[in-house]
């Protein structure tokens, strides 16, 4: 009887699946030291120590990538995160990847891995966070990192393979995602898209958009790993002063402009405030213009009423239903790769992580 027992716990144990913990800083990897003070997590003992739940899901192993605030992170951060998961994935020893991000920029770099990684991915990525650390009482750090857990080893049974932010109670595609909220626990949204899965006290409900694994097998070598950090993006308000936009145009280090415009794609094109004469000296400089919506949840219609008409006439690109995060991101993405100006409108409204309506 014992030596059977033995047997069903080893099977048990040898059926869990393997996870690989990334910590990206940011509040949810922080644990006391011997002093009481919050530091980065640098072994998944201490993680498992302040969550021994996540024992009976799965395994894990844990490598810390960056130590810093979320907001000071950048594209060569997106490269550091989306080459260690590409790795990750093309290695096979893990069944799916949960990466610990700070969550104010956490859409940023959810996204950009999702680019990188594209639809050749074969298993499950999903990026979570917390409003509060571990340590506090209430905190929403146990319940996010449970969650994205759950969500992990689900996807795993039904071989989901999507880049996903997974926070408090629902899961969203990663490069749909924005965050919505500086204090809310529910901290993040996709406005343009339905979320992925629900969470709720009978479990995971993934829906039926939500990607199936790639056959193919995935490569790391096939992915494109850098984001040309040249992209300005601008916020237009009414008495935007054209003089600006031509200081940045001429500066040389401005490769390419990404402006948020008043409605659904207008910008401001009478009298001495108008924009366009800019647009069409970046478009000769063979500096591409892409409008977007400040409206979450939108869409660049431009082409309906006069201001944004112009725009497009004098050369700026449309950028559909991407949200503000996905635009900028994707430009970074096409922009290192050596997309031209002439083919960098297909290529944004082409999807490469179901970003955009196709």
């Amino acid at each position: 009887m014992v030596k059977k027992l033995k047997k069903v716990v080893r099977k048990t144990r040898a059926q869990k699946p393997r996870i690989l913990i990334l910590g990206c800083g940011g509040t949810i990897a922080m644990v006391p030291d011997r002093k009481g003070v919050l530091r980065a997590a640098k072994t998944i003992k201490q993680l498992l120590h302040m969550v021994p739940t996540l024992r009976k899901h799965a395994t894990f192993d844990f490598k810390q990538l960056s130590n810093v605030d979320s907001s000071d992170l950048n594209p060569s951060d997106w490269t550091k995160f989306a080459f260690e998961a590409a790795n990750a994935v093309e290695s096979g020893k893990y069944q799916a990847i949960l990466f610990a991000h700070g969550t104010d920029t956490m859409a940023y770099s959810a996204t950009a891995v999702s680019f990188v990684l594209g639809e050749r991915l074969n298993i499950p990525v999903a990026f979570t966070g917390s409003q509060l650390p571990m340590v506090k009482f209430g905190t929403d750090a146990r319940f996010n990192i449970e969650n994205t857990v759950l969500v992990l080893t689900e996807a795993i049974k039904q071989r989901i393979a999507e880049v996903m932010v997974v926070f408090y109670d629902v899961v969203l595609r990663a490069s749909r995602s924005i965050k919505i909220s500086e204090a809310a626990f529910a901290a993040f949204g996709s406005p343009a898209f339905p979320p992925l899965a629900g969470l709720s006290a009978t479990g995971v409900t993934f829906r039926p958009e939500a990607r199936r694994a790639s056959k193919a097998p995935f490569r790391a070598e096939d992915c494109d790993f850098h984001f040309n950090a040249d992209v300005v993006v601008l916020d237009l308000v009414p008495g935007f002063k054209p003089g600006i936009l031509f200081d940045i145009i001429h500066s040389g280090k401005c490769k390419a402009l990404v402006l948020r415009s008043l409605g659904a794609g207008n910008v401001p094109s009478r009298d001495e405030f108008s924009l366009i004469p800019c647009i069409k000296e970046a478009t000769q400089l063979k500096i591409p213009v892409v409008i977007t919506t400040k409206f979450v949840g939108g869409t660049t219609h431009a082409g309906t009423y006069g201001p944004g008409r112009a725009a497009l006439d004098a050369g700026a690109i449309e950028s559909g239903d991407l949200n503000d995060v996905a635009v900028h991101v994707k430009v970074a993405f096409l922009l290192a790769q050596g997309v031209r100006p002439t083919t960098l409108q297909k290529r944004l409204l082409a999807p490469l992580a179901g970003e955009v309506s196709a």
